[in-house]
């Protein structure tokens, strides 16, 4: 008989018999198919930052292991941009690392479980306005025929959650009147004019207990406003900048992903069918013979893991520095995409007023 080390036992059993309750939620339908616009698109802006991690416990040892969890934080909103642009109800969809003031929809997210097996997903939709158009919890299991080919990240085993939420989403557009739409934007254009210079943009919108109500709007000449519509432009190609970079971790960790993704469905079924096998009957040849096969599986998801980590750490270093011009100046910003991000809102806020100053009579 071969016998397995003592501590591989330990942790194969723990792995059995720690999965925690969770509370019971319905998984989206199979094969949800993703709804297209025929024309009906609203063209309003969509900003998706970088999802949160929740902290309920996890269905295995490692599958929340930080450097997978930090890789899927910012892997996942790109999945759910790209689904998005799909369906081509929306202007631009950009994934960013804080929440955008000068984006008409904003999306935010929680990771509350996440492995081969299952995903689950708190979603949370506001408009400018203030007004919530989502905020659910998406629950979406696999099975061995989302895993019968080798995982293909592209094809995503999770590909339903991501075209539940759009739909859901789209939906809520589509009932908007012209007038509804028309407010969302315009209250975007001011709320992000309010975050550049409060004591110029805060007379225009106030904040209510339910959202934010625009009471007038300045004049199209005014030069306040012009000097606004400038500084944005810059805002939105500086956007487009990091949402590349997002996009560039998507394509880099993604065929790692997919299959760290396969072994750990493959680690937590198999797992789960030793333990009704030793219930039942007790160790045997098979149980044995099953549980070197796991160990090699969960041998094969640490070292994707592992390659996850180094892939994280990496594009943490490398991101590159990104170059942005605004009013005929040219910025370049390095560190990590959160700093930059930072350092930009600084810099426009700096630049916002000391243009205002000059031009102002």
């Amino acid at each position: 008989m071969k016998v397995l080390p003592l501590v591989l036992l330990l942790v194969l059993i723990g792995c059995v018999t720690s999965k925690p309750v969770i509370e019971p939620r319905r998984p989206v339908a199979e094969n949800v198919a993703l709804r297209h616009a025929n024309g009906e698109a609203g063209g309003l802006n969509v900003s998706i930052r970088v999802f949160k991690a929740g902290n309920s416990p996890q269905s295995s040892i490692y599958v929340a292991a930080s450097q997978v969890r930090e890789v899927e934080r910012r892997y996942f909103p790109y999945v759910l941009k790209r689904t998005l642009d799909r369906s081509g109800f929306w202007g631009a969809v950009r994934v960013l690392p804080r929440a955008d003031p000068s984006a008409e929809i904003n999306v935010a997210a929680t990771i509350i479980e996440s492995s081969g097996p299952e995903l689950s997903l708190q979603i949370l939709v506001t408009t400018a306005t203030g007004q919530v158009w989502l905020d659910r919890i998406y629950h979406d299991v696999t099975d061995h025929i989302d895993y019968a080919t080798d995982p293909d990240y592209v094809s995503d085993a999770f590909q339903d959650i991501y075209s539940h939420i759009a739909n859901d989403i789209s939906e809520r557009l589509l009932v908007q009147s012209e007038a509804q739409r028309r407010e969302v934007i315009d209250a975007a254009l001011i709320r992000y004019g309010q975050a550049l210079s409060p004591d110029a943009f805060s007379r225009y919108i106030e904040a209510t207990h339910d959202g934010y109500v625009l009471v007038a709007l300045p004049a199209l000449d005014d030069p306040l406003l012009l000097n606004l519509l400038r500084i944005r432009k810059s805002e939105y190609l500086f956007s487009d900048s990091v949402d590349a970079h997002y996009e560039k971790l998507y394509r880099t960790v993604g065929p790692t992903y997919a299959w760290w993704r396969y072994y750990s469905y493959e680690l937590i079924v198999g797992n789960e069918r030793l333990g009704g096998m030793d219930a039942a009957r007790g160790a045997t040849k098979g149980s044995w013979y099953a549980m070197e096969r796991i160990y090699k599986t969960f041998k094969e998801a640490k070292m994707n893991q592992d390659a996850l980590r180094e892939l994280s750490e990496s594009f943490e270093r490398e991101t590159t520095a990104t170059t942005a011009e605004i009013s005929g100046r040219v910025v370049e910003l390095s560190g990590s995409l959160d700093q930059q991000y930072d350092t930009w809102r600084l810099i426009l806020q700096e630049m916002y007023e000391e243009t205002t100053y000059l031009e102002t009579p």
